[in-house]
């Protein structure tokens, strides 16, 4: 059921900032896809959260906080968030939350209290949490120079050898992230 909580928390964050982007939508279907959450499950995932940020007027942070003052929470509230045993599932958590945030370029304030609320609700470090922003923002700011050098280069085997560099480069800083969160339970 974690799985099922896990993609509402995503969502009721891509709400926080008052849209959902188009990059944020296809951040969520693949994090959804990784969290084997179908199609069907998906659909009610997002009725629910608009229903919880449209009929009780909740934001993300809203709903974090009261599922981090009553850690028993049933119905449509509950993210599970006490449930989340192993270091490394939270800082998986952690991590999509920060790619969501930094989906539409603009990692904002109030994403970043979300993010924090959960980091200090599961006491996991601030030196973590740190290196995710950094991995995050220089995968933003790679993805930036790919959009730069596909419109200003013409000769198509200098740009398609750049793109391929761009592309490795950010799978590599990905793949480290990932190293990291793995490490976390060992």
């Amino acid at each position: 059921m974690y799985r099922m909580n896990q993609a509402k928390l995503y969502y009721l964050f891509m709400m926080s900032d008052g849209d959902v982007s188009a990059n944020e939508k296809k951040i969520f279907n693949s994090i959804c896809k990784d969290l084997n959450v179908d199609n069907s499950d998906k659909k009610n995932v997002i009725k629910e959260c608009e229903e919880i940020a449209k009929k009780e007027g909740l934001s993300c942070l809203e709903v974090l906080k009261k599922n981090i003052e009553d850690s028993h929470m049933y119905g449509t509230l509950d993210l599970d968030i006490s449930n989340y045993e192993s270091d490394s599932v939270k800082a998986s958590v952690l991590w999509n939350l920060i790619n969501l945030g930094y989906a539409d370029t603009h990692f904002t304030i109030d994403e970043r209290k979300v993010v924090d609320a959960l980091r200090e609700y599961w006491e996991m470090s601030k030196s973590l949490y740190q290196e995710m922003v950094d991995v995050a923002e220089t995968i933003l700011a790679l993805e930036k120079y790919k959009t730069w050098v596909e419109s200003t280069f013409t000769q198509d085997d200098a740009k398609s050898k750049k793109i391929t560099q761009i592309k490795k480069d950010i799978k590599f800083v990905q793949d480290s992230i990932k190293t990291t969160i793995s490490e976390l339970d060992y």
